[in-house]
């Protein structure tokens, strides 16, 4: 069998099933009631709803349903949906959520041994990102919880055996560097594990092979520019928060230089109203603390260029297709862009799915016509898409960017431009060597105005191609969509647009309003290049 991580290696007594005695020794205590008091750092608080936890009270729970779905199951077992009921404590001093939280944590602990995935090679409960989450909303339970009659000892032991042998499994499978997400966000967990329990010997182990990994991360696996190696925002933050909660208890890597260029990174993707678009398998990113950058940037290093004026922002994606532990997060499309303005999305995309379960996820999410690029039809596009920045520049009267990519067997060259000025639009100019659908995503279904299409009663966007299609196509999908007012992002539908030209060239305006459809400015056609 070919494993996702290291071949098994958890030990029966040391990880999986520490008894009483061998805690209690570890701890340095004679007995629970001297262990258990909460004598150590608080940990750094996990940002965690008490919505639901009512609704857990008396719940029936199936741990072992696989009706979670394959890679939902593996999530499940996280235990984050159980954490209203500690954040619910911490807000009322109801007692009832602690002993509901007994009560499901100890019917967790009892039966783990039985879970079994259909991952090939990769364990339900021993697997990183699993040990990581536990590690989390586990050692806050055992701060908040830890004087409350209504947890018993039971569950206490229990908690404490699961971010011993936690860590414990964690530190032995990250004993060596290697990319991605996976190892990134655990070894900085362990690391914020091991200053957390001090009092116990391992831990100054666990926080040098923590440390190690940690600075390995940021300099090999974060790029140049700040982004995560695989190009992810949604991942990316959840490096970005693991690292926060390292460097509260590590300060010195609160000054790494690589720390503050991932920050910066999201501001560069943000909008100028505080989210960064679902790009690759990410969902929709909203900013903590940090302001969106101010101007233009190329990620060169990342494969992101963006574009920004007044409250429009513009990302195009060039970057290449990355792998990953299980599945890569990196979606089959080159060239592909997002717009917005006022706030909201004006060229949308599929983005990331709800749940990798999703029957969607590989020809909608991921394929290309959920993307504001070039379809083929009757092509397969690869993943070695070779795709590449060719110029990028930015001006006060226009910013713009030319690149192409080998996704196809002809070589596809894209050319967007940015005029700006009092009434900012787009031109895009698009140029392959066989036939081809021009594809743009809005939030509204399209309808003919003005001698092209136009999406949305306001915002929106008015689409008009110079050479006229031979066919239009018209299509619809699921995306999540910002809501910049409540800072969500609940799935709603995309409209697509596809205009097909059996010569491959396209001369593309994009022009966005607020209320009422614009005018189309004279002379907008100067700004397409030809090639």
């Amino acid at each position: 069998m070919t494993h996702v991580e290291k071949p098994p290696h958890v030990d029966p007594e040391r990880m999986r099933h520490i008894s009483d005695a061998a805690l209690l020794d570890a701890l340095g205590a004679a007995d629970v009631a001297e262990a258990r008091p909460w004598r150590r750092p608080r940990p750094v608080a996990a940002a965690l709803p008490a919505a639901g936890a009512d609704e857990l009270i008396g719940a029936e729970v199936d741990f072992l349903d696989k009706g979670h779905g394959r890679s939902r199951l593996y999530g499940f077992h996280y235990l984050r949906w159980m954490s209203p009921l500690v954040t619910a404590y911490a807000e009322t001093g109801d007692p009832r959520y602690a002993a509901e939280w007994d009560r499901l944590f100890r019917q967790w602990y009892d039966g783990r041994d039985q879970v079994r995935g259909d991952w090939p090679g990769l364990d339900v409960i021993w697997y990183s990102l699993g040990v990581r989450a536990r590690a989390m909303y586990v050692t806050e339970a055992l701060a908040v919880l830890a004087d409350e009659p209504a947890l018993s000892d039971g569950c206490w032991l229990r908690m404490m055996k699961t971010v011993l042998g936690g860590a414990r499994w964690a530190a032995e499978e990250h004993d060596a560097f290697r990319h991605g997400n996976w190892q990134f966000a655990t070894a900085c967990e362990l690391l914020h594990t091991a200053r957390i329990f001090t009092d116990l010997p391992e831990s100054a182990g666990w926080a040098a092979v923590a440390t190690d990994r940690v600075l390995e991360h940021l300099e090999h696996d974060v790029r140049a520019d700040g982004g995560h190696h695989e190009r992810s925002p949604g991942y990316h933050g959840m490096c970005l928060e693991g690292l926060a909660r390292a460097a509260a208890v590590e300060p010195e890597l609160d000054t790494h230089p690589r720390y503050q260029a991932m920050r910066r990174w999201l501001t560069i993707l943000s909008t100028p109203a505080g989210w960064v678009p679902h790009l690759q398998d990410s969902g929709v990113v909203w900013l903590d603390g940090d302001r969106p950058a101010e101007g233009s940037h190329n990620l060169a290093a990342s494969g992101y260029a963006t574009f920004r004026h007044d409250h429009f922002h513009t990302v195009i994606n060039y970057g290449p297709y990355v792998g990953h532990e299980l599945e890569p997060h990196s979606h089959h499309a080159a060239l592909d862009f997002v717009l917005s303005g006022w706030g909201v999305p004006l060229a949308w995309e599929g983005g990331g799915p709800p749940s990798y379960d999703d029957p969607g996820y590989y020809d909608w999410y991921q394929a290309t016509r959920a993307h504001n690029t070039l379809l083929v039809p009757g092509q397969e596009y690869t993943e070695d898409r070779r795709a590449a920045c060719d110029v990028y520049s930015v001006t006060p009267e226009a910013d713009l960017f030319a690149g192409h990519h080998h996704g196809f067997s002809a070589r596809h060259d894209r050319e967007i431009r940015f005029v700006k000025g009092p009434s900012p639009y787009w031109v895009i100019t698009d140029r392959i060597d066989a036939e081809a659908i021009w594809q743009i995503h809005g939030l509204s279904p399209w309808t003919p105005h003005a001698g092209g299409h136009i999406s949305g009663h306001g915002p929106g966007i008015l689409v008009v191609s110079l050479e006229p299609p031979d066919e239009i196509l018209y299509g619809s999908g699921p995306a999540r969509i910002p809501d910049p007012a409540t800072r969500t992002a609940e799935y709603g539908e995309i409209h697509s647009l596809g205009l097909r030209r059996r010569d491959g060239r396209f001369t593309v305006g994009v022009f966005p309003f607020r209320d009422e459809p614009p005018a189309i400015p004279d002379g907008w056609t100067v700004h397409a290049h030809r090639r």
